[in-house]
């Protein structure tokens, strides 16, 4: 009876080792860190990789999107309380498509998609997907009067 009590662990064993000795590659390792400066920064743009999209949420009610498109760049700062109801479901839209998009393309082993996290709940999210960046700039740009130039 204690032998299939025995049996689990060794087959955990067992799969958490390769027969050349070597470690299973999770996509977790100092060497592999995705990050991106532009995340948190003043103007995200001049930080981002050609392709890049940026989109920026938090508790301080403020969305920011940053772009670095087919060579045009560009920053922009919604205040959430200075919207009205239809231009903020209208972001809450643009930004849910472009959270899904970057959750399907998000991969450990590449930085095709960067999240990042401050400790006060700040979320920002790279993505390096011409069509989901697009998506989002297209979407804030022509909000109704929601838009600011970033300061």
């Amino acid at each position: 009876m204690k032998a299939w009590i025995a049996l689990p662990a060794l087959a955990l064993l067992a799969a958490c080792t390769a027969e050349d000795g070597s470690t299973i590659n999770t996509g977790f390792s100092e060497d592999n860190l995705a990050t991106s400066a532009a995340c948190f920064a003043e103007t995200p743009s001049t930080l981002l990789e050609p392709g890049q999209t940026l989109l920026e949420t938090g508790p301080a009610g403020v969305t920011r999107g940053s772009w670095s498109l087919d060579g045009e760049t560009g920053d922009l700062v919604i205040s959430i309380a200075d919207i009205d109801q239809p231009t903020k479901t209208a972001l809450d839209a643009a930004n849910a498509a472009f959270y899904s998009a970057a959750g399907q393309q998000h991969s450990h082993t590449t930085d095709a998609v960067i999240y990042h996290r401050t400790t006060d709940g700040t979320f920002c999210t790279v993505v390096k997907d011409d069509a989901t960046g697009r998506a989002l700039v297209e979407a804030i740009t022509n909000l109704p009067s929601a838009t600011q130039p970033a300061e």
